[in-house]
C-alpha cells in the first residue's frame, strides 16, 4: 500500500470544509449547531475516504486530484441540499455511498475488453430507455416520466446511458476513425464521412436520441449531440463535421421548439423572461433575482431566500450557491469543474491506446457539456433544461451516474503512458 499523500490532503481539506459549510447553514437557519445535522455529512465523508483507501491499496498510480476535487464539489451539494431541502440530507448522502459503490465497480472492471462489447453496452442503454418509454413512472410530479423503479425507489436510465454511449462511441470511432477522417464526399468546401463507415455509428446514436425526445427529455438529447460531435472531432481532427453537426444542432433546436410546447415554453422564457412574471417565467425570475442579490460576497450561509426559487436543489443549486457565497462563490465553482475537465484531458491525452483516449475524453466531456449547459441555464446565456449539475444538485441516478464515469476515469489514469 502507498500512501497518497497530495489526495489525502487535500481530501482532508474539502471534508472539513464540508463540515464547515454544514454548521454554517445550521446556525444560519436555527442560531446554534447539532451533531445531528452532520451525520450525514459525516457518513458521506467516510464513504469518500474510504474509496481514498481503497486507491492507496489497490490502485496508487491512480491521479491523486479526482477524488479532492469531486470532495469539494458532492461537499457543496450536501450544503446545498442541507439548505434548501434538510429532510433529503440523509438521501443525498446514502446516494454518495452508493456512487463510491459504483466507481469502484467501475474500477474493478478490465478497461482493455470494454471495446469488445460495443454494440451491446448501445443496445443495453437503449433498451433502458426503450422500458421507459414503456414502463417509466413519473412519482415527483414533474410532467415526464423518465423514471423506473416501484415502492419508493426510482432511478432515471438517461444518467447511465450517458455513459454506455460513451463506451460506445469510443469503441467504434477508436476502429473507425481513421476511415471516417479521410472522408468520401464533398458538401462544398466541407469533405463528408464515408457514409458506410458512419451509418451504424449515426443509427445507434440517433436512436437513442430519438427514444430521449419521445420522453421530452431534450436536455439530455442534446448534451449526447454535443459529446457525439466532441468525439467525432477527437476520433477524426476534422472541424467540418463540428461545423455541420452543429448546424444540424440548430436546426433540431428550431424543430423541437416548434413541434414540443415545454420546449417552446423555455425558449419563450428565456427570450422574454418578463412576459409571464408569475406563472412560466416566475422560477427564472427569481433566480435572477436571487443572482442580484448576492453581489460579490454574498449574503452569507443560511441569510439568503433561495426556497423562493421552485426545485431550487435541483434545477438552480447554482444560483443558491451565488446568493448566500456571492460571485467569489460562483467563481470558485466553476474554477473546481475547470480544474476537473483539465484533469480528465490531461488523462485522454497522456493515453497511447486510442479507445482508452477516446473513453476519457467522452466522460470528461460528458461531465463538462453538463456543468456549463445547466450553469449556462441557470444564469440565462442558455435555455434551461432538466440537466443536473454534476455532483452538486440533489438526485441520486445523476450521483451514480457521474461516480461511474469517475470510475473509469481512475482505472484509465492507471494506464497513462506518455507518448
Amino acid at each position: 500500500m502507498r500512501w497518497r499523500w497530495t489526495e489525502g490532503g487535500l481530501l482532508g481539506l474539502a471534508l472539513a470544509m464540508t463540515a464547515v459549510g454544514l454548521l454554517a447553514v445550521q446556525v444560519g437557519r436555527t442560531g446554534q449547531t447539532s451533531l445531528a445535522g452532520l451525520l450525514p455529512g459525516l457518513a458521506a465523508g467516510l464513504a469518500l475516504l474510504g474509496l481514498h483507501l481503497v486507491l492507496s491499496w489497490r490502485w496508487p498510480g491512480a491521479d491523486e486530484l479526482l477524488l479532492p476535487l469531486v470532495a469539494f464539489l458532492t461537499g457543496l451539494g450536501l450544503v446545498v441540499v442541507a439548505r434548501l431541502q434538510p429532510a433529503l440530507l440523509e438521501r443525498q448522502a446514502a446516494w454518495v455511498g452508493l456512487g463510491v459503490l459504483a466507481a469502484l465497480g467501475a474500477l474493478l472492471l478490465p478497461v482493455d475488453r470494454l471495446r469488445w462489447y460495443k454494440y451491446t453496452w448501445a443496445l443495453l442503454g437503449i433498451g433502458l430507455l426503450g422500458a421507459t418509454v414503456v414502463f417509466g413512472r413519473d412519482p415527483f410530479g414533474s410532467g415526464a416520466r423518465l423514471w423506473l423503479g416501484a415502492g419508493g425507489l426510482y432511478f432515471q436510465p438517461t444518467e447511465i446511458l450517458k455513459v454506455l454511449l460513451v463506451l460506445f462511441l469510443a469503441a467504434y470511432l477508436s476502429e473507425k476513425g481513421d476511415l471516417l477522417s479521410r472522408g468520401g464526399s464533398r458538401l462544398g468546401p466541407v469533405p463528408l464521412p464515408p457514409v458506410p463507415h458512419l451509418l451504424p455509428l449515426l443509427l445507434m446514436w440517433g436512436l437513442a436520441v430519438l427514444l430521449l425526445v419521445a420522453q421530452r427529455d431534450l436536455g439530455p438529447a442534446f448534451l449526447l449531440f454535443g459529446v457525439f460531435l466532441g468525439l467525432l472531432y477527437s476520433a477524426t481532427a476534422r472541424p467540418g463535421y463540428v461545423l455541420l453537426g452543429s448546424l444540424a444542432m440548430v436546426v433540431a433546436a428550431w424543430g423541437v421548439s416548434r413541434f414540443f410546447s415545454v420546449a417552446r415554453l423555455r425558449l419563450e422564457v428565456w427570450l422574454d423572461p418578463w412576459h409571464d412574471p408569475t406563472g412560466a417565467s416566475y422560477q427564472i425570475l427569481q433566480a435572477y433575482a436571487a443572482l442580484a442579490s448576492g453581489g460579490l460576497f454574498g449574503r452569507g450561509p443560511g441569510r439568503g431566500l433561495p426556497w423562493l426559487i421552485p426545485a431550487a436543489h435541483t434545477d438552480f443549486p447554482y444560483v443558491a450557491l451565488a446568493e448566500e457565497w456571492g460571485l467569489a462563490g460562483a467563481l470558485a465553482v466553476l474554477a473546481l469543474f475547470l480544474l476537473l475537465i483539465g484533469r480528465g484531458l490531461a488523462i485522454a491525452r497522456r493515453l497511447a491506446d486510442p479507445f482508452a483516449r477516446l473513453l476519457a475524453a467522452g466522460l470528461t466531456l460528458t461531465l463538462g457539456l453538463q456543468a456549463f449547459i445547466i450553469t449556462a441555464g441557470n444564469t440565462g446565456l442558455l435555455p434551461l433544461t432538466g440537466i443536473t449539475l454534476p455532483f452538486v444538485s440533489y438526485g441520486g441516478s445523476a450521483l451514480v451516474g457521474n461516480f461511474l464515469a469517475l470510475g473509469f476515469l481512475w482505472r484509465l489514469s492507471t494506464e497513462v503512458r506518455r507518448g
